[in-house]
């Protein structure tokens, strides 16, 4: 990953010379331990005491756009700062081969989970504890109708905007030009594990987080980790209804 290393120095300047305001730790860590900790309280706290079953796709679907929602109100404050949208790499990447290369090594990274199950004709499910079955028939059962299209687009459009504007936006932006390339890759992976505690998604999301981190640090822009992340995220959710 020496590539990631180079022009560190450029990028962390704006084009009036002054320094790109990347954003402190303690700023990142603000948004990430809200998002966390407003995902937990919806859908293990409040939709369970309104009646919503937890294993539902409804519950999951108003989980992850209400804890999104409330961290966009917190970003759009921050956002407002002069330059920091581009620290926080939200921009477009160089419209070329690396790009592209960098894209399809991120998403064969992140599909590495998937493409092990396929070979041993297992499913997602399947993968870990005998009850991570019982959790993924609940959830494919309850994906027919309007609940089922909620979570899809939760889950395919909204989860991975805000995933990756926390996790390879301000944390990676926060760090790459503190840390190695290869060291803010592994940084954001592991963090990015913490918010899929289910055991059978453990090693699916650290690889997702390694391929899109991958493509963040190459890059400098959140839009290649975005399309692996969307992509991966598509892909997951078809491959979970064959359980």
């Amino acid at each position: 990953m020496n590539e990631m290393t180079v022009g560190r120095k450029e990028a962390g300047a704006s084009a009036t010379g002054a320094r790109t305001p990347a954003p402190s730790l303690w700023l990142v860590a603000g948004p990430l331990v809200t998002h966390q900790l407003a995902l937990t309280v919806i859908h293990y706290g409040l939709g369970p005491a309104v009646g919503l079953e937890s294993r539902s796709a409804l519950l999951t679907a108003v989980t992850i756009v209400t804890a999104a929602l409330l961290l966009m109100v917190i970003v759009a404050f921050d956002l407002r700062k002069p330059e920091r949208a581009e620290a926080v790499l939200l921009r477009a990447p160089q419209r070329d081969g690396k790009t592209v290369k960098t894209m399809v090594i991120g998403l064969a990274i992140a599909q590495i989970p998937l493409g092990i199950l396929a070979l041993q004709g297992a499913t997602v499910w399947q993968s870990g504890a005998a009850s991570n079955l019982e959790v993924g028939r609940a959830l494919v059962a309850s994906l027919s109708g309007p609940a089922g299209l909620a979570l899809l687009g939760a889950t395919v459009i909204v989860a991975p905007m805000v995933e990756e504007l926390l996790y390879r936006g301000y944390l990676v932006g926060a760090v790459i030009d503190r840390l190695p390339g290869f060291v803010a890759v592994i940084l954001s992976a592991f963090l990015f594990v913490t918010l899929h505690f289910e055991p059978a998604n453990l090693v699916a999301s650290l690889c997702l987080g390694l391929g899109a981190a991958f493509c963040a640090v190459r890059t400098r822009s959140l839009v290649p980790g975005l399309v692996v992340h969307v992509v991966s995220n598509a892909f997951g959710m078809w491959y979970a209804t064959l359980g």
